[in-house]
């Protein structure tokens, strides 16, 4: 038996994150992951990289249909083998320093198998039984699956396939799921050429999302021919059509060539013996994990998407480090929250959030005052044609309007994704919003928008009785 400071069961960003901190420190660290392919996880393989990859693509289609107004003229559709071709070449370039072989080279060692628990605090790979003092489950998650009837006729594809195996455009492309996912691919697919209609059971795209944001993506969806059937369900496949209900069970049929289920993930946990280490399954089959990620055996930690609770690259980078500060620093333990977290999804307009939602402020019982702002009558998004942007604040409650400070933002808009990191910042950092206010900002950047809607806080404070002092001092000095 070999034994190990650290085991860690993954090499997705959880798992790479984990690794590398113990390595770093300087204990014995294994990392085992059982597809030598598979370094960089869901993110690097088929998830962030990748999509973001083709979205770009998708990008310059679009700008170049876009500018045929000004007398531009384009042809030709979308080569998806070339355009998968370029995408493989990122992916290789990007994980040249996250395989196994640089991994090694740091000082890790790496074994190439599937990991099996074999007592409490041993797991076995390749008939070889290894231990640690903590082991960290880093498994990821995969697609959620769905049973249609008729599916086995149809082209489906997951995020886990669709940047493989489809090299073809799909002329007519049926998107099942409003959410993340499904709003970028299918926006991407439907600016490389697709005709795209997107098939949701809820009543607006990104639920997460205020409904004033979900609306505007929606009309900007309309706007570029993509169709969005929203409380509805695909019932059946058959003579490649979808049929398709919806909740008022009207049945609409429309022509597909090709499926994305895009319907949500669920976290890996078959065949790793659990029964044998004590971790225990909660009813809906996720790992039974504490508010400090912990499972029900107190040696066995998870973090990233196993954890069950937010599935993003980011948010296990965030798990890693809340983890990591407890274990070295086991008094003041920092819990598991939802409070520091941000995400972005990449459509056009992204859409980007940080902070805690409205519904869960009130939940906790959070005093605030929110703030909203168009983007009507802002000078950038006049001249690049995104007057449509809107953003909001979430503001304490219990200071000067000064002093008042940043709890959580939500923005949609052309590159909301970096707009709101300042925003973030000072939420982080504690920054009143009067030094925001008191910026100078070179005209006309697109960050503006921030000032501008904290000067809309400021201005409530413009009383008459103030408005009147002002001027009275004014007169008396001059």
């Amino acid at each position: 038996m070999k034994k190990y400071d650290v085991i860690v069961v993954g090499a997705g960003s959880a798992g790479l994150g984990s690794s590398g901190v113990a390595n770093v420190l300087g204990l014995k660290t294994l990392l085992i992951e059982k597809d030598a392919d598979n370094f960089g996880g869901d993110c690097t393989n088929f998830g962030c990289v990748p999509s973001k990859a083709l979205i770009h693509i998708a990008k310059q289609f679009h700008q170049a249909k876009s500018a045929e107004r000004f007398g531009l003229k384009t042809t030709g559709k979308a080569d998806m083998g070339s355009i998968l071709d370029h995408i493989h070449q990122m992916q290789t370039f990007i994980k040249q320093t996250e395989d196994a072989e640089a991994l090694r080279k740091k000082g890790i060692d790496v074994v190439i198998g599937k990991a099996v628990f074999d007592s409490r605090n041993t797991i076995k790979v390749n008939d070889e039984t290894y231990t640690a003092r903590i082991i960290l489950l880093c498994t990821g998650s995969s697609p959620r699956k769905l049973d249609i009837e008729g599916m086995d006729s149809i082209q489906v594809y997951t995020n886990e396939t669709i940047f493989f195996d489809c090299r073809e455009l799909p002329e007519n492309f049926v998107v099942i799921g409003g959410g993340p996912i499904g709003c970028e691919l299918g926006q991407a697919f439907s600016r490389l050429g697709s005709k795209v209609t997107i098939v949701n059971r809820g009543d607006r795209l990104l639920t997460k999302e205020p409904e004033i944001v979900s609306d505007i993506l929606e009309t900007r969806f309309t706007e570029e021919g993509i169709q969005i059937l929203n409380n509805a369900e695909v019932e059946s496949f058959k003579d490649g059509k979808a049929r398709i209900a919806s909740k008022e069970n009207e049945i609409l049929e429309i022509p597909c060539a090709a499926v994305l289920l895009s319907v949500g993930r669920s976290v890996n946990t078959k065949g790793m013996n659990f029964d044998a280490a004590g971790i225990e399954l909660t009813e809906n089959g996720n790992i039974n994990v504490n508010e400090y990620l912990q499972s029900t055996n107190k040696r066995v930690y998870v973090i990233g998407d196993a954890a069950g609770s937010y599935m993003f690259s980011h948010g296990a980078e965030k798990m890693v480090r809340q983890l990591w500060r407890n274990l070295l620093i086991p008094i003041f333990k920092k819990k598991n929250t939802w409070n520091d977290l941000s995400w972005v999804t990449f459509t056009d307009p992204q859409v980007a959030h940080f902070g805690l939602t409205e519904e869960k402020l009130e939940e906790q019982g959070i005093g605030y005052i929110r703030q909203d702002q168009g983007f009507g009558h802002d000078d950038r998004a006049i001249v690049e044609e995104y007057t449509y942007g809107r953003m909001s604040f979430w503001l304490d409650d219990s200071s000067s309007v000064g002093g008042k400070k940043i709890l959580s933002g939500s923005m949609i808009a052309p590159h909301a994704g970096e707009l709101v990191q300042e925003l973030e910042l000072a939420k982080h950092a504690g920054i009143p919003i009067s030094v925001l206010n008191d910026r100078i900002y070179p005209y006309p950047v697109a960050a503006r928008i921030n000032q501008k809607t904290i000067r809309g806080v400021m201005e409530k404070t413009r009383k008459p009785w103030k408005l009147k002092l002002a001027r009275m001092a004014f007169r008396w000095l001059h």
